[in-house]
């Protein structure tokens, strides 16, 4: 959601919070989720009257916003006598309460909904940039949905993926390592760069909720070093640290992939999503997204494997 609203932690807190005093989200065991109310939201169009009708029930029905319900009813009040009864409910300060003040004015503005234009010239609205904001928000949660049902695979299934898009992006020989004593490595395969020359590549599929701190993006390059590798690729269906990020940024040779460029990659490669003619995700084939539907070259690959770390090539399909 940071990634569909470009704000930074803090200010993305200010909207989760502004969700939740609306009940359009809720906190439960297993995190942050929408209520019906919200759901209701989803289904509207961004500035439609739909829209507005869902945001006044989701005020009126807010308890910490009953005492301006006369307030968004349409009652006279200037914005610095909004504020006085902000400071004296609440306690804040004068400028804090007069930014509530012209926070709660933005909101009654857009219940409110521009004036009718007096003109009789002929009005068209933009579609383009309705459908743009369509597809970006369809995006934002079609990734969340896909990095969601990532979490739940298993983690072979989760490097037999990982290897899926290596051989779709170009690498070959891709053979898939994993279980306990892989030395930091899930994946081994092979890659020709732009001079020609094959390198050697090995990566690292972690299949966490928690971002990945230096130490992991240190151990990685420890073994692309005594490796002697061409390349090493660490891939996380969460994020990086800060640290973590200058630690990858200091080796060229490694290459870090959070959890939405790994969505993008995927949907870029036709790897269980793909894009449709509007630049939307879309699901491929609804039955790999079964819980133990692998590719049949996978699958085969995998019931020939012998017991033990011994590695398994894919034969990557042409």
């Amino acid at each position: 959601m940071q990634e569909y609203l470009g704000v930074d932690a803090r200010h993305f807190n200010y909207y989760r919070h502004g969700a939740e005093l609306l009940a359009l989200a809720e906190r439960r065991e297993q995190g942050l989720q929408v209520t019906t109310l919200g759901e209701r939201l989803l289904e509207t169009a961004e500035g439609s009257l739909d829209e507005r009708s869902v945001f006044r029930q989701a005020i009126a029905g807010a308890p910490t916003l009953a005492p301006f319900a006369g307030y968004f009813a349409g009652e006279s009040v200037t914005s610095a006598q909004l504020a006085r009864r902000i400071q004296s409910l609440t306690k804040l300060s004068t400028s804090t309460a007069q930014r509530r003040a012209r926070t709660l004015a933005r909101w009654r503005d857009y219940l409110i909904g521009p004036a009718p234009s007096p003109t009789t010239e002929l009005s068209i609205p933009k579609l383009g940039e309705q459908l743009e904001r369509m597809v970006a928000l369809h995006n934002a949660v079609a990734k969340q949905r896909t990095l969601n049902w990532l979490h739940r695979a298993t983690p072979a299934r989760f490097e037999g993926i990982c290897a899926e898009l290596l051989c779709a992006m170009g690498y070959t020989e891709v053979r898939v390592v994993g279980g306990s004593g892989d030395g930091g490595v899930d994946v081994l395969a092979l890659h020709r760069d732009r001079w020609g020359h094959q390198l050697a590549v090995a990566a690292q599929a972690k299949r966490w909720s928690r971002s990945l701190g230096r130490r992991v993006v240190d151990e990685m390059i420890g073994v692309l070093v005594r490796g002697r590798l061409g390349q090493a690729i660490l891939i996380t269906t969460s994020d990086f640290s800060k640290a973590a990020r200058e630690a990858g940024a200091a080796e060229p040779r490694l290459r870090l992939v959070n959890g939405a460029q790994l969505v993008e990659l995927m949907a870029a490669h036709d790897v269980i999503v793909g894009l449709g003619r509007h630049g939307e995700l879309v699901d491929l084939d609804p039955d790999r997204g079964r819980a133990g539907v692998v590719p049949d070259y996978l699958s085969t690959q995998r019931a020939a494997r012998p017991a033990g770390p011994d590695h398994e090539t894919l034969g990557c399909p042409s």
